[in-house]
C-alpha cells in the first residue's frame, strides 16, 4: 500500500466536477467521460508541511499493544508501571486558532479525555461521566477546583500530541492529576497541566471529604514522584487576587453559555471557562502575544441561563502578566485567574 504522503503529494490538479453525478458513484459528462475542473490554486498553503507530517501518521497512531481496538487507532494504553494513561491525538484543522496553532481549549480537551480514562482505570469512575457507585449512593460528584497550565510551545496542524496523565496526589479533600503533552515524533514538551479535583455533595453543593473506600481505590494509583513541578515554578503558592470592576483594564460583558457549551453532565466544560477568561483580555494582547501560563481557581458553577462578565487587568509586578475575574452580572465570582503572556516569536 502506498504511503499516505504519496496520495497527498499526487493530489490531482484536476478533480471531477460536482455538476453531474450518476447514481451517486461517478461524475460523468454527456459522452460518459469524466468532467473536471481545477482546484490547485485553492489548495492550502500548509499542504507541503502536511505532506511531511502524514507520512508517519500511521506509525504513531497504531495500537501495537491491543489488537482488539478497531482501525488500529489507540483508544487507551498504560505506561510507566501501568498507572499512567497515555493517548495520542492528531491536531485537526478545526482545532487551530487564528495563529494557526492548536488552541488551548483543544489541548485541554485532550487532557480531559485521558483524565477520564485514568479515573475509570482506577475505579474512581465506573458510571456515567464522573461518578462511582460509592459516590452515587452519597450524592457526591467530582468538580475541578484549581488548575495550573504551563505552555512551552503550541502544536501545529498535523502534529501528533502524546498526552500522559497520572494521579499526582490524593488527600482527604483533594485529588490531584497531572498531564504532560509532548510531540509524539520528537519528544519535545508542549504543555504541562496540573489539576485539583474536589468532591462536593451534588444536592447541597458543599465540600465533602473523600470517603475512605474511594480513597482506598485511588491510593495505589498515586505517583507523586513522577515529574514533579520544581518548587521555583510552583505558582500555587501565589494567591490569586480578586479583581474589582473599577480596577479592570478591559471588560467583556454579556457572555452567555450556549447549548453546545454543556457537557454530558449539563455543566459548562471547564475549558470553556478558560476561553471566556482569555477573551476578556484586550485584542492587542491576543493578537501580539501567546499564552505562556495560566493559574485559575473555580469558585462557582454557571448554568445555561447565566450571563457573565470577563474582567482583566495588567499586573504591576510582572511584565505581560494579567489578573482576571469571571463573574456573574450580579458580581458573584465564577473563577479567578492569573495569566502570563509572551511574544509569539519567543518560542
Amino acid at each position: 500500500m502506498a504511503p499516505i504522503s504519496g496520495v497527498v503529494s499526487n493530489f490531482p490538479a484536476l478533480i471531477p466536477a460536482p455538476s453531474k453525478v450518476l447514481k451517486g458513484r461517478s461524475l460523468l459528462s454527456i459522452d460518459n467521460t469524466p468532467s473536471f475542473f481545477s482546484l490547485r490554486p485553492n489548495l492550502p498553503s500548509q499542504l507541503g508541511r502536511l505532506h511531511v507530517k502524514v507520512d508517519h501518521l500511521q506509525e504513531h497512531m497504531l495500537n501495537n499493544f491491543d489488537q482488539s481496538v478497531n482501525y488500529g487507532v489507540e483508544k487507551r494504553r498504560f505506561t510507566l508501571d501501568e498507572y499512567v494513561v497515555s493517548q495520542n491525538f492528531l491536531v485537526r484543522l478545526y482545532e487551530l486558532d487564528i495563529h494557526q496553532k492548536a488552541s488551548l481549549e483543544a489541548l485541554l480537551n485532550y487532557t480531559q479525555e485521558t483524565g477520564l480514562n485514568l479515573f475509570q482505570s482506577s475505579g474512581l469512575v465506573v458510571e456515567g461521566f464522573g461518578v462511582s457507585k460509592e459516590m452515587t449512593s452519597r450524592n457526591l460528584i467530582w468538580v475541578i477546583g484549581r488548575m495550573q497550565v504551563e505552555v512551552n510551545s503550541y502544536p501545529l496542524w498535523g502534529d501528533i500530541v502524546k498526552v500522559e496523565t497520572w494521579c499526582s496526589g490524593l488527600s482527604k479533600h483533594c485529588l490531584k492529576c497531572s498531564s504532560a503533552l509532548t510531540d509524539a515524533s520528537t519528544g519535545n514538551i508542549f504543555m504541562r497541566v496540573d489539576s485539583e479535583f474536589l468532591m462536593i455533595n451534588e444536592k447541597t453543593r458543599r465540600l465533602s471529604k473523600i470517603p475512605e473506600e474511594i480513597k482506598a481505590k485511588g491510593d495505589p494509583y498515586v505517583r507523586d514522584y513522577l515529574d514533579p513541578l520544581p518548587s521555583n515554578k510552583d505558582d500555587k503558592l501565589r494567591k490569586l487576587l480578586k479583581l474589582e470592576e473599577d480596577q479592570a483594564d478591559h471588560i467583556l460583558r454579556g457572555i452567555k453559555p450556549l447549548w453546545f457549551d454543556l457537557d454530558p453532565n449539563q455543566h459548562v466544560n471547564n475549558a470553556k471557562y478558560i476561553s471566556w477568561i482569555l477573551e476578556g483580555t484586550s485584542e492587542a494582547v491576543r493578537e501580539n502575544y501567546e499564552l505562556a501560563a495560566i493559574t485559575l481557581e473555580y469558585r462557582r458553577e454557571c448554568g445555561r441561563d447565566s450571563v457573565l462578565n470577563s474582567l482583566s487587568a495588567s499586573s504591576n509586578d510582572v511584565p505581560h502578566e494579567f489578573n482576571h475575574l469571571l463573574c456573574l452580572e450580579n458580581g458573584n465570582e465564577v473563577a479567578r485567574a492569573r495569566t502570563l503572556w509572551r511574544n509569539k516569536s519567543a518560542k
